[in-house]
Formats: structure tokens, sequence, C-alpha cells
């Protein structure tokens, strides 16, 4: 089975505490057709040199923006994927969510998929 392309934008700003969490639930799926980018609005924090210290790893810039939809279309714009999804820079993929959801969509071709979240305090 050919599974798509999944394009994730992950919009931030400030966020040194919880991005790296974020960033490795992404990188560490069971996924072999993946791009990821991490739109960053100037942080100060230290977040810069937590995505520098993923190298070629993530896509991510940091600049200026007009708010979390603002980073959130910049990053879709950039997106080549037949799948589009954002992920916050404070929240987690669990482990195989996006084999799942590429399989899914290689044999249905679906125009939505949802699943479940989990909330962790």
């Amino acid at each position: 089975m050919k599974l798509p392309l999944i394009s994730i934008v992950t919009p931030s700003y400030n966020q040194a505490q919880f991005i790296a969490a974020t960033i490795d639930s992404v990188l560490s799926q069971d996924y072999p057709n993946l791009e990821y980018f991490v739109m960053d609005g100037g942080s100060t924090d230290g977040t810069i040199e937590i995505l520098k210290s993923y190298g070629a790893k993530i896509n991510w810039e940091s600049n200026k923006d007009a708010g979390q939809a603002d980073a959130i279309n910049q990053g879709l714009r950039k997106s080549r994927g037949e799948i589009l999804a954002y992920l916050n820079s404070d929240d987690i993929y669990l482990p195989g969510t996006l084999k799942r959801v590429g399989e899914y969509y290689a044999r249905t071709q679906a125009d939505w998929i949802t699943g479940d979240c989990l909330t962790i305090d």
C-alpha cells in the first residue's frame, strides 16, 4: 500500500518547556512519508536553541507573525502533503498515530479524519 505524504505544522511561541516533547512525538512516529514544519513566532525563551538542536530532522523558521492562525497558515502554504495537520507546541501524538491515519486514508481517500484525544495534566 502506498502511504500518502503527511504534512504537519506546529505553531510555536515561547514554548521551550514543551516543544521538545511535541517534536519528539512527531519524529518517533513509525511513518515513512512525512514532512514537518515548526513555525515559531520569534521566541525569546530558549525555544530557538531547542529547534536548532534537531538539525535537518525538522523544517523550522522563526519570524514574528500575527499569531497562531497566521503561523499555521504559513506552514500549510509550505506543505506538499495529501494529508495536512497541525499539532500545537504543547501537544503530542501517541505512537502509531500517523501510521493509522495514513493507512486509513490510503484505503478510503477520506476527506476528513479525526481521532480521540487524551488530556494530560
